[in-house]
């Protein structure tokens, strides 16, 4: 068989799988906080079906689901363009894990032989239809809830994010499933079950090339059939436009009645146009099938408008997540630093860079539950311009108590809770949710001790997971000689506590990954 295409195509897409694994172990590595390789982009970011099963929500209601971001939509007008142009391409260049899977198909090849990629004509069909199936599941199912309901079990994500801990039992078995058939069947996900490439291949009957058999120079050696992958009979058809077609070019390498001057299968302008007998090379149909997709995206992305993050709206309390941070709840709603950190007994060293799901690394738990919980905030942010009295239902001690500090202080029941959070006793509204006292402060906030609860988890901390957006003061909380660990990084004994780990790791040369170590061998 020639191999005309064979490297280019290897190439084009070994360049894509190194481009995925670059953002997925990137975003990991950065969400660890132990380097900063491709920032906070993820894989949900740059996947073109997420600009699909989002374009609902936004036709309907302006907003993005939940984990898809602005640059979904630019992958998607990318690929469009690049279909309309080249037909399903991406599938076969561009896709990793069709790429993944076709390298495994390989070894499955050579361990089957003859029986390899043989799947009955009828059972083909039927199965062919799955993918169909799964596009109307993921978009009504996507439409319904409003969230990303397919990356639980979908093989691509959960194939390179196989390494973190982000991936459920469901993704472990697509995962499992998609490669182990793939030892028997040619790219079987892609065939039977992709949505994103259900929609692709309605795009081989439109788009502007596609591949073309000219019957007057075909000597039926049938070749085209044997080593088509997808199982097209090529040979039988004018003009290949099956859905199931990825534009692996391999049918046109392998012809024996291709010449330099006389071409049997080749790439050229669809039936419908009027210039019919154009053709152009398939290193023509490459350059224009990539640039297709890359030139819109490369345009975003220069153009600043290739967004991996969405800009978040804070207009209700409850849009408060567990990864807003504290310095997003004082910038977006009526109340300030001071105010905010007094009211739950957090110390004044602490990071406004904190966020709330970090929160159990200064407060602790009460058993298996947060002492300071994302829906505790929301509740008392949507309460600021009330009476501390309209707490009472969300009081976890006899509310009469809480009235009691209240007037200790010079205040009373009726006044507003955005001036007992500046005004009175530090840490009394995360008393207040969770019946135990954080700290006792001295003025600058400074920690002094726990105050006694009666609780049989009285002092016990969250174990913390030790990241880029740790503090210092947290690290003080988990290891019993605070000093020593100082002198050990050679850490200067006046570091600010609020400095965050990623920072110092910058400033001081110091790895988070040894930072870990130290902490779990000095508990």
């Amino acid at each position: 068989m020639k191999s005309r295409h064979r490297v280019p195509r290897i190439a084009t897409q070994l360049l894509f799988l190194l481009l995925v694994l670059y953002i997925s172990v990137g975003h990991y590595l950065s969400e660890k906080g132990i380097a900063e390789l491709a920032g906070t982009t993820s894989l949900h970011a740059v996947c073109p079906f997420g600009g699909v099963v989002t374009l609902y929500n936004l036709v309907s209601d302006g907003t993005y689901v939940q984990k898809i971001h602005p640059s979904n939509l630019f992958v998607l007008g990318g690929l469009l363009i690049s279909l309309v142009i080249a037909g399903a391409f991406f599938c076969g260049w561009i896709c990793p894990l069709g790429s993944v899977q076709e390298w495994i198909g390989k070894a499955g090849r050579k361990l089957l032989r003859s029986h390899y990629n043989k799947v009955p004509a009828g059972l083909n069909k039927i199965l062919s239809l799955g993918k169909y199936a799964m596009l109307i599941f993921v978009i009504v199912q996507t439409a319904r809830i409003g969230t990303l309901s397919f990356s639980s079990f979908d093989p691509y994500y959960n194939l390179f994010n196989i390494w973190t801990d982000e991936i459920a039992l469901s993704g472990y078995i697509a995962v499992f499933l998609t490669l182990g058939a793939s030892l028997f069947i040619e790219r079987p996900f892609c065939r039977y079950a992709c949505p994103l490439g259900a929609i692709n291949g309605l795009f081989n009957r439109f788009s502007i090339f596609r591949i073309r058999r000219q019957s007057s120079t075909c000597i039926d050696c049938g070749l085209c059939d044997k080593v088509c992958p997808a199982g097209i009979n090529v040979s039988k058809v004018s003009s290949v436009n099956s859905p199931a077609c990825n534009r692996c070019m391999k049918c046109v390498d392998i012809c024996p009645a291709n010449s330099n001057s006389t071409l049997t299968i080749e790439v050229g302008l669809s039936k419908k146009s009027s210039k019919a007998s154009k053709t152009v090379s398939v290193k023509t149909y490459i350059i224009l099938a990539l640039s297709a997709f890359l030139v819109p995206v490369g345009l975003s992305v220069l153009t600043g408008k290739f967004e991996t993050e969405k800009t978040r709206v804070y207009i209700v309390p409850d849009d408060i997540k567990g990864s807003t941070s504290f310095e997003e709840i004082v910038e977006n709603y009526p109340i300030s630093k001071e105010q905010l950190f007094n009211g739950l007994g957090i110390p004044e060293m602490v990071s406004v860079e904190l966020k709330v799901k970090d929160l159990t690394g200064i407060l602790g738990f009460i058993g298996e539950e947060e002492v300071i919980s994302r829906e505790h905030l929301s509740a008392l942010i949507g309460k600021l311009g009330e009476p501390i009295s309209s707490l009472a239902e969300h009081s976890k001690v006899d509310f009469e108590n809480i009235i009691e500090f209240v007037q200790s202080s010079g205040l009373d029941e009726s006044t507003v809770v955005s001036e007992v959070m500046a005004s009175g006793p530090p840490g009394l509204f995360t008393y207040l949710f969770s019946g135990r006292w954080p700290f006792e402060t001295s003025g600058d906030g400074a920690v002094i001790e726990e105050k006694e609860t009666g609780s049989e988890n009285h002092g016990q901390s969250a174990s913390v997971d030790i990241k880029g957006s740790t503090s210092l003061l947290e690290i003080e909380r988990m290891v019993p000689d605070f000093e020593a660990f100082l002198e050990y990084f050679g850490l200067p004994i006046d570091e600010p506590k609020s400095s965050l780990l990623k920072d110092l790791k910058t400033k001081y040369q110091i790895e988070i990954s040894d930072i870990k170590d130290y902490v779990s061998n000095n508990q």
